[in-house]
């Protein structure tokens, strides 16, 4: 007898939209999709309709078909692997809908126990953030253990998947267990304000808990490998660092063991009159053809630098100047660039020659005796990152 859509279907609220989970693929999908029902409890929705299909199949590519369905593979199997390896695709599925939607971040969520303000924490896979959601959930609200959305609101929106746990020996590597198994505290029924975005960092040796006021550019670094297709949003290392700044920040959270950090996370939590202003920073926004669109695919070359030679930046995305640096996203590459080839970047929103940067830096920091060795050093970096072209034999730079 063919299974009932009950059997074979489950309808998820995922980031604002009704998903429609169609297992009608696999041989049995009856167990699957109860407990499917069970570990996304939170999310499960009553009644008709849906905005998108999701069909994994035991065989066969992930992707999207011509009907708009997204599809992605999923081995049957019944030794307990079926609902870690749902939730990997089910995730995987939502990142590639979500692109250039927002600050989207690999990273845990818990909220206030009103739900009015939240906190993100980000960690590179497998360093803390299931267990940081699991330890600090049972008193914060549980929003993910693996991934976030900060609108332009600076609203948080997370995926309130199963928790993902290790299990040596288990099938897969995970097992997966509901935020209701593990009694953790309820998900926030609205999107919670921001209050800070945190780049966890556990160390064994460390002494306590302790959250550091960072820099722009530690916290651009240590946070953008955390993040998705974050190049593909409008002015994105921007957004990224307005985030980072909220309640004061950038933050880095330090501990051995994250139980000792429920106190920090009750205070970032705590609402809040005022924020204070910790780091100045200025955003160079490209405009119009200096916005990066695509790279060539050749090795810079070593430029021959002269006093006549023009430079100019390149097509670059976002930037953030900062305390004497630059943080520069070029398409999906990142630089952060330091020393006096900061400041030759910034010179050169428009054209100038070596002989002007070189004037520039003598005038800020004195004569050098190796000035033209340090200045042809610079741009070759420059150069090389794609950040910056040196052209000889150019005319009036403003023409």
């Amino acid at each position: 007898m063919a299974a009932t859509e009950h059997e074979t279907q489950l309808l998820l609220r995922l980031f604002g939209e009704r998903w429609l989970i169609d297992l009608s693929a696999f041989e049995d999908p009856s167990p699957f999709i109860a407990r499917l029902t069970q570990l996304w409890s939170r999310l499960v929705e009553g009644g008709a309709g849906y905005d998108v299909v999701f069909r994994p199949h035991p065989s066969g590519a992930s992707g999207a078909t011509d009907d708009g369905v997204v599809t992605a593979h999923i081995p049957e199997r019944t030794d307990g692997a079926f609902p870690y390896a749902f939730s990997r695709a089910m995730t995987q599925a939502l990142i590639t809908r979500l692109t250039g939607s927002g600050l989207l971040l690999h990273a845990a969520g818990l909220a206030s126990a009103d739900g009015r303000r939240g906190v993100v924490l980000v960690a590179s896979s497998g360093t803390g953030k299931s267990t940081a959601a699991r330890t600090l959930g049972r008193r914060f609200g549980y929003i993910s253990d693996e991934l976030m959305r900060v609108d332009a609101q600076h609203r948080m929106h997370g995926l309130t998947k199963p928790l993902s746990i290790i299990v040596p020996g288990f099938p897969g590597g995970k097992d997966e267990s509901s935020p209701d198994e593990l009694g953790l505290a309820p998900t926030p029924e609205g999107a919670p304000e921001l209050a800070a975005v945190i780049a966890l960092s556990r160390r064994r040796d460390a002494t306590g808990a302790v959250l550091e006021r960072i820099s722009v550019h530690e916290f651009i670094a240590e946070v953008l490998p955390q993040s998705s297709s974050i190049w593909r949003s409008e002015r994105p290392l921007q957004h990224l660092v307005e985030a980072g700044t909220s309640g004061g920040g950038p933050y880095r959270l330090v501990y051995s063991e994250i139980a000792e950090c429920e106190e920090l996370i009750a205070g970032l939590l705590s609402p809040k009159t005022a924020t204070e202003l910790t780091h100045e920073w200025v955003n160079h926004r490209p405009v119009g053809d200096e916005r990066w669109t695509t790279s060539p695919v050749v090795d810079p070359p070593q430029v021959v630098v002269t006093d006549d030679a023009l430079v100019s930046r390149m097509p670059w995305t976002d930037a953030i100047e900062s305390e004497d640096e630059v943080s520069v996203l070029v398409g999906s590459q990142f630089s952060r660039i330091a020393g006096i080839a900061a400041p030759i970047w910034v010179t050169c929103a428009r054209p100038r020659r070596v002989s002007e940067l070189t004037a520039m830096l003598v005038e800020a920091h004195g004569p050098h005796p190796d000035a033209s060795e340090l200045m042809r050093t610079a741009l070759n970096e420059l150069v090389q990152r794609g950040l910056v072209s040196v052209e000889t034999g150019r005319g009036d730079p403003s023409a």
